[in-house]
């Protein structure tokens, strides 16, 4: 019990964590920010939460937001003068999360992906239903060309929860896994939090993001500092933010 009041102690702010590489704080490029000025209220935030280094991960879905690496790119360089002229403390800099669509195949068969850190890691996102291609497969295609994949909340895949086994077997094939740390709070729904609890308690889970869309995913990360789950996660050794400062 003494242990468990100092985890829920110790948690003040998220410098502990430092890095946040799964947001969508560029604006105007996916559903996430809407503005400029949005986008300088939530980088403002990172601050305040005690986060050194903020890496934009806007969405690339064919049908949905055909975004390019050059329009990442331009829109980051954008974003660090922003930064600059407003004499923020934060490192700022630019991936993409990319969804695992056929046209994705294409894009890193012609270098069009942004990788992020040392160890050349790419965000990919599954689908939300049962997806029509082997993942097993792609995912061999990303490592062959030279990158690491990191899959985006693995607890919003419930159908990956339906056979637990699965998550071991695509970690055993070199996958390494995001939490979304709202979803901790509720905010997707029960079973999300249930799965992201279960991830947390088998030591799945390698990095820890927020996924903000808007200040008020931003504002949400503040009922963590005493959430058991995450006090633990961020007491585990297993998380790997950092390593990206």
């Amino acid at each position: 019990m003494l242990l468990f009041r100092k985890r829920i102690k110790g948690l003040e702010d998220f410098s502990a964590l430092g890095v946040d590489f799964h947001n969508h704080v560029i604006p105007g490029i996916d559903d996430g920010s809407h503005s400029l000025e949005e986008s300088l209220k939530m980088l403002k935030l990172w601050v305040e939460l005690g986060f050194k280094k903020v890496i934009a991960s806007p969405h690339v879905i064919t049908a949905l937001y055909p975004n390019t690496k050059d329009i990442i790119l331009g829109q980051m360089h954008h974003l660090q003068e922003v930064i600059r002229e407003n004499n923020l403390p934060i490192v700022f800099e630019a991936t993409a999360e990319y969804h695992l669509d056929f046209e994705f195949r294409e894009r890193l068969e012609k270098g069009e992906l942004i990788p992020f850190g040392k160890s050349n890691y790419i965000l990919v996102e599954l689908p939300f239903q049962q997806p029509a291609f082997p993942i097993e497969e792609i995912l061999f295609a990303i490592q062959t060309a030279g990158y690491n994949p990191i899959l985006a909340h693995p607890e919003r895949y419930l159908y990956l929860d339906a056979n637990f086994k699965r998550f071991y077997d695509l970690k055993d094939r070199g996958l390494l896994f995001q939490l979304n740390m709202n979803s901790l709070t509720g905010i997707y729904g029960i079973p999300v939090k249930k799965i992201a609890q279960k991830l947390i308690k088998n030591n799945l889970i390698d990095f820890a993001c927020s996924d903000a869309h808007h200040c008020n995913h931003l504002h949400e990360l503040k009922n963590l500092y005493r959430n058991s789950h995450f006090n633990s996660l961020m007491n585990s050794g297993l998380l790997r933010n950092r390593e990206l400062l």
